[in-house]
C-alpha cells in the first residue's frame, strides 16, 4: 500500500496543478490537513473526483452521488465476499 500522506506540492502534481480542485476537496473533507504541511489523501478517490469534475464535467452534486454509490458498491462487494466465504459449505469428498 502506498503512503496516503502528501505535501501540498505533491497534491498539486497529482492533480496536474489544479489548485481549485484541491481547495474543493479540502472544503468537502476529502483531504484531511495535517499540521506538518502534509495531508491525508485517498489517491484513487482524488483521481476519480478529478476525472468526474474536470474531464467529464459532472457538477459537484453529481460527483457526490457517484462517490456515494461507489462506496456503497464497495461495501456490498465486501459483504458478498464475506458471505460467500462463510456461508458456502465445504466441498464434499467423493469416495
Amino acid at each position: 500500500m502506498t503512503d496516503p500522506r502528501f505535501t501540498y506540492q505533491g497534491l498539486l502534481e497529482l492533480v496536474e496543478g489544479d489548485h481549485e480542485l484541491i481547495a474543493r476537496l479540502v472544503e468537502e473533507g476529502m483531504i484531511e490537513r495535517r499540521g506538518d504541511d502534509r495531508a491525508m489523501v485517498d489517491v484513487d478517490r482524488v483521481l476519480l473526483v478529478r476525472t468526474l469534475w474536470r474531464e467529464l464535467e459532472i457538477d459537484w452534486p453529481g460527483v457526490e452521488v457517484v462517490l456515494r454509490l461507489r462506496d456503497e458498491l464497495e461495501a456490498a462487494r465486501a459483504r458478498i465476499a464475506e458471505l460467500e466465504g462463510t456461508a458456502a459449505p465445504p466441498p464434499r469428498e467423493r469416495h
